[in-house]
């Protein structure tokens, strides 16, 4: 048999500004009441249209308008499964010590109905729930229940299926019972509906997850939906912070290569082509580089060891090293000593220490400049251009630029020859350091006293 059910159905209405509840009525009382006067005075809330007492099998009893058409107000939407959650949302509310149900609870503004209020009996805790069989906009899942966590309510939405994914989340127990499933005679049937649900540590089905709820409470971690609007925004603003700070780091490092780059020079410009011979597979390359502090210049280099079968490696400044780095070996130090013997370079050769990262707190094995002590980052020295590097040391004989050779007259005595260690310096520097032409900010090109590499006026 079809039954009208006359548009909107609800489980309350008003008798004389007093609440008339359906579930509270026997058979006997309910059908006193669709025969009494009384129900010509009775109204549904929010609207004010007139209601009519109607029944739906042998158990369910709701009310609905008494005129279609009368009614401007939208009141969700009721539906007979709507109806029976309700009902057995307030059975099983009725069954736990402490507390007490209120079907359709209105706010003192009429702006929302709560569809069953959980309160306890000391009145100091409130929880809303609310069935939603049918699909809604996520906004209105955020608005009613911040409104409800700022009127001192816990709202549960109970939901046939779960929710699209959103980075806001609400309370929500998914039920599989929908708008289109069979209803039971008997509502607290629906009490045994497994209950999908993440933040009550008990409750498998919907009756257990409302006890487990109220004794035990929520493990809500989220916080409410304004609150959590505000951390994302809070979070999307620190991120760009971040990635901004990270730009200009970025920015300031990249600068800071370029004057690296600007202040540095490879050895064979500066003091001549010169390879001195390492122990077996091991080739190192130099850099002369400037301090960035202090503006002192000094030596730094690379070290590798040569492959079997592939020949001489290519040049590959490590960007990170460990506590241990090869660089640091004694045979290499021994071959940068015995290379800066031999071109007789007026550069400090730099220091290897173990330093430690600000961010991350790791130890690693770092050039220190040789006259300030500060680090020296291995970012930055990988940075340098290939053609500021050359090759140091070899394992392979390299034949060495010959020494010129003066020609004498017979009838003059041999000039006595200084040794190039102890031969006086020239007043003044004929050659820079880094440039090829002459610059007008380089000590060194314009001969300017007491020059550092690269330092700029």
């Amino acid at each position: 048999m079809a039954h009208d059910y006359g548009g909107t159905l609800l489980l309350t209405a008003l008798l004389d500004d007093e609440r008339v509840d359906a579930t509270t009525h026997t058979k006997e009382s309910w059908s006193d009441l669709q025969r009494s006067e009384d129900r010509k005075r009775m109204v549904m809330p929010v609207c004010g249209v007139r209601a009519v007492a109607k029944t739906r099998g042998p158990v369910t009893r709701y009310f609905a308008h008494h005129k279609r058409g009368g009614c401007k107000v939208d009141h969700g939407g009721e539906s007979p499964q709507h109806l029976a959650m309700k009902e057995a949302l307030k059975l099983c509310i009725e069954r736990v010590p402490g507390w007490h149900a209120a079907l359709e609870h209105p706010h003192p503004s009429r702006e929302w109905i709560i569809d069953v209020l959980a309160e306890s009996d000391d009145l100091t805790k409130r929880v809303a729930f609310e069935v939603q069989l049918s699909s809604q906009v996520p906004g209105k899942y955020f608005s009613r229940s911040q409104a409800y966590f700022e009127n001192g309510f816990f709202p549960i939405w109970l939901i046939p299926r779960r929710l699209d994914y959103h980075e806001i989340k609400v309370p929500v127990v998914v039920t599989g019972f929908g708008k289109t499933t069979d209803v039971p005679e008997d509502p607290s049937e629906l009490l045994a509906l497994p209950a999908g649900q993440n933040f009550v540590m008990a409750g498998g089905s919907v009756g257990a997850f409302v006890e487990a709820l109220l004794l035990k409470g929520p493990s809500w971690k989220h916080g409410t939906p304004h609150a959590q609007a505000e951390a994302q925004k809070a979070a999307a603003e620190a991120l760009a912070a971040a990635v901004e700070a990270e730009r200009q780091k970025q920015e300031a490092d990249q600068q800071a290569i370029e004057v690296m780059n600007d202040l540095s020079a490879s050895p064979s410009s500066a003091f001549g082509p010169r390879i001195v011979r390492t122990q077996a597979n091991t080739y190192i390359w130099g850099s002369l580089t400037c301090c960035w502090d202090c503006d002192e210049p000094m030596l730094v280099w690379d070290a590798r060891t040569w492959a079997w079968g592939g020949g001489m490696p290519n040049l590959q400044v490590k960007s990170e090293v460990d506590r241990k780095r090869f660089e640091n070996h004694p045979e290499v130090h021994r071959a940068v000593d015995n290379w800066i013997r031999a071109v007789r370079a007026d550069v400090k050769k730099a220091v290897i220490e173990n330093r430690r990262t600000k961010a991350s707190c790791r130890y690693y094995s770092a050039f220190v400049c040789p006259s300030c002590d500060r680090t020296m980052g291995q970012f930055f020295i990988s940075c340098i251009r290939p053609e500021k590097w050359s090759l140091l040391g070899s394992p392979a004989v390299v034949p060495q630029p010959p020494t010129p050779v003066v020609q004498t007259p017979v009838s003059t005595p041999p000039a006595r020859v200084v040794p190039r260690r102890v031969a006086a310096a020239p007043a003044t520097r004929t050659r820079c350091r880094i440039h090829g032409a002459p610059r007008e900010e380089c000590d060194w090109c314009q001969n300017r006293p007491s020059p550092r590499l690269g330092k700029r006026y």
